[in-house]
């Protein structure tokens, strides 16, 4: 009897150890895996190309034609067309003081200034000894596109301060003659004023004004007959001599037109 209850406790025992073993058996720790090391100097370098644009192809733009430069209405010089025509400012100048204002008794002028298509240039006087002193007058020019395309210069107005012309205004020549007033100076205080074309003398009258530098007032009649041979065109001059030796003192020439029609 007390055999049997021993076996039966060893039994027991041995049933609750087994259960209490498989209870207690841990679990299997799970495994995290290593993380993968990437050597950088190993991938490769990818190169993405730069897109080449697609060129347009430019459109043919046509050269602009170049700009005509008009032959001015008014003019004093050349008062025809010579044989050849003077292509810088320092031509026409110089051609003008030889031809027009005086030739031997007019200094050379001095280098133009130009602007664009304009220039101008100062005549000074002349000396007894040949030296050049003040100023004679302005050349005021302009430069004109020929018929045939090429450039040339012309001298639209010659001006002294001497000899300021306030009336007739430029391109206002009254036909039959007009009254030329202003202010200036001469010898004795003589101002000689002409009316002219490309052929020669229409009118002469004198003006008495200032002497010795000064200006003063003047106002003549200077009358002409025969109309200009162009029909419309012609030139008012004023002028004075050196007493000393006749050279040029002051010039003005101022284009001018017919604005009636006699």
């Amino acid at each position: 009897m007390i055999r049997r209850m021993w076996a039966l406790l060893l039994a027991a025992f041995l049933v609750a150890s087994g259960c209490g073993n498989h209870s207690a058996e841990p679990e299997e720790a799970a495994v995290e895996p290593e993380a993968e090391v990437v050597d950088l100097d190993e991938i490769p370098e990818v190169v993405i190309p730069t897109p080449t644009p697609t060129p347009i192809p430019a459109t043919p733009t046509a050269a602009p034609e170049p700009t005509a430069i008009p032959f001015p209405e008014l003019l004093v010089w050349p008062r025809f067309e010579p044989e050849t025509w003077p292509r810088t400012p320092d031509e026409a100048a110089a051609g003008f003081a030889r031809q027009v204002a005086r030739g031997e008794r007019a200094a050379a002028p001095h280098p133009a200034a130009q602007s664009g298509t304009s220039a101008t240039a100062v005549l000074p006087r002349l000396a007894e000894d040949g030296s050049t002193f003040g100023v004679a007058t302005r050349i005021h020019m302009q430069q004109v596109q020929l018929d045939d395309g090429s450039l040339a210069w012309v001298v639209i107005s010659a001006q002294s301060d001497d000899i300021v012309v306030e009336s007739p205004a430029v391109g206002e020549l009254l036909a039959g003659g007009t009254v030329v007033a202003g202010e200036g100076n001469g010898f004795e205080g003589t101002i000689v004023f002409q009316i002219e074309d490309q052929d020669g003398l229409l009118g002469l009258a004198l003006a008495q004004g200032g002497a010795l530098g000064q200006n003063l007032p003047f106002e003549t009649q200077l009358p002409f007959n025969e109309r200009p041979a162009s029909g419309d065109w012609a030139t008012l001059t004023g002028f004075t001599d050196s007493a000393v030796d006749g050279s040029l003192s002051a010039l003005t020439m101022l284009p001018m037109r017919l604005i009636d029609g006699s």
